[in-house]
């Protein structure tokens, strides 16, 4: 599997900065009560394991349609309530009562850091939307078409060239998709939207919210329950959506 070099550092980066708000913030909050260092410390620690495990999955249920306002909602007392229960279990009924006192402030604090996320993730999509991103300069377009005859994707050091043709299926995760082909899978910093309009829809068929799937990649489609399941020639199996199933049936004339 090969993933772009840079996002390993955005990961990293992005760690840092979490990180570093975290214990920033129990600094803040702990210091106006007098906790102990290691206290503050594992306060902190805390609210980063918190950050990221909630970015992680508000993140991922973005991909399935999740309102905004809710990620942040569920992300706010996430990392305002969490630790408070941490701590409550771990001080003694004196300081938890010491320590119910930050509480209001820690619930603004916490307010703050998910308004300015908010923002920055509207912003990142609308920039996202209004000026291409460098990768997409790459791509090469059929001019018969208009539409893309191969994908570039940074591999390491260099660009993976991956032919239109080679792929079984475009699976979304988060702000990133997974190209997968023939012989390998790679991520790109892409949206669904933007594929399955440069994509022809003749080849490649949204089948759900986080798939589009190559048609000639289809090996069968079987029942499962209540649900349809296309099985593609490399195994994998993927649920199809009862509007994705009729834009697929439209594409296939069954």
């Amino acid at each position: 599997m090969a993933v772009v070099r840079s996002g390993k550092y955005n990961i990293m980066a992005t760690g840092s900065v979490v990180l570093a708000i975290a214990l920033l913030f129990a600094w803040l909050t702990g210091s106006l009560i007098s906790l102990a260092w290691f206290e503050m410390l594992a306060d902190g620690f805390i609210i980063a394991a918190c950050m990221t495990g909630l970015g992680l999955y508000t993140n991922k249920m973005d991909t399935y349609g999740m309102p905004p306002y809710v990620q942040s909602l569920i992300f706010c007392v996430g990392i305002a309530g969490i630790p408070v229960l941490a701590m409550y279990l771990y001080l003694d009924p004196d300081g938890f009562r010491n320590f119910v006192r930050i509480i209001p402030l820690r619930i603004f604090i916490a307010a703050l850091i998910c308004l300015v996320l908010l923002f920055l993730k509207k912003a990142g999509k609308a920039g996202k939307t209004d000026s291409p991103l460098p990768e997409k300069s790459l791509s090469a377009s059929s001019p018969s078409q208009g539409y893309q005859d191969n994908i570039m994707v940074r591999s390491g050091n260099g660009i993976k060239v991956i032919p239109v043709n080679d792929l079984l299926y475009i699976q979304a995760d988060g702000d990133y998709i997974w190209l997968v082909a023939k012989d390998g899978k790679w991520m790109k910093e892409e949206t669904m939207k933007h594929m399955q309009e440069t994509l022809s829809p003749t080849r490649f068929v949204r089948i759900h919210r986080s798939f589009i799937v190559n048609v000639g990649a289809i090996s069968r489609i079987e029942r499962y329950g209540q649900q349809q399941l296309i099985i593609l020639t490399n195994g994998d199996s993927i649920r199809i959506s009862t509007s994705g199933y009729r834009t697929l049936r439209d594409a296939l004339g069954f």
